[in-house]
């Protein structure tokens, strides 16, 4: 839900609006565009949005039936940018390539295709430590250990190269 809020709220409609959230046991985050200012709630349960369209201070209500509700493009001012370090921006501003195995199954394996992502020239490199099977008791891939080798193989073949792209992240 987003309850769009007049210009100049008055601070005692404000808290009547927060009074009514607290009571509903609604968490709302306030929002502030170029020249608007809501606030967005995710709903937990059924919630009655004419209860807010009625208070003074409110200049609309909207039912938000997105997935993503606090992320969708919908909602927000400023595309989303992520700073990976070294460089590395993943951004609408930009074209960005992850690549890696599905599954990080040996040493040489992660050698090979670590040594041709570096020549390629990506930058953001990824690698699946679990890969599941049909069975819920099998799977492919060398687990946390496989992430140490990865580590390891990306510092050392990315340290030979111009390039600093390899970040270690839990």
């Amino acid at each position: 839900m987003i309850i769009h809020l007049e210009k100049n709220l008055p601070p005692q409609n404000r808290e009547a609006i927060d009074k009514i959230l607290q009571q509903h046991n609604i968490t709302a985050m306030d929002v502030t565009t170029q020249s608007n200012h809501y606030l967005v709630a995710v709903l937990n349960k059924e919630t009655d949005i004419r209860l807010f369209g009625k208070m003074p201070g409110v200049a609309d209500v909207y039912r938000v039936t997105d997935s993503y509700k606090l992320v969708s493009s919908k909602w927000k001012v400023h595309p989303t940018e992520i700073d990976l370090g070294d460089g590395v921006v993943i951004s609408e501003k930009s074209f960005s390539v992850m690549a890696g195995p599905c599954s990080i199954e040996s040493e040489e394996q992660i050698e090979k295709i670590v040594a041709q992502l570096v020549k390629s020239g990506v930058k953001i490199m990824r690698g699946g430590v679990y890969k599941p099977r049909s069975s819920p008791y099998a799977f492919r891939g060398l687990g946390i250990d496989g992430l140490k080798i990865f580590h390891r193989i990306c510092k050392r073949m990315v340290s030979k190269s111009s390039l600093r792209l390899c970040r270690f992240r839990k």
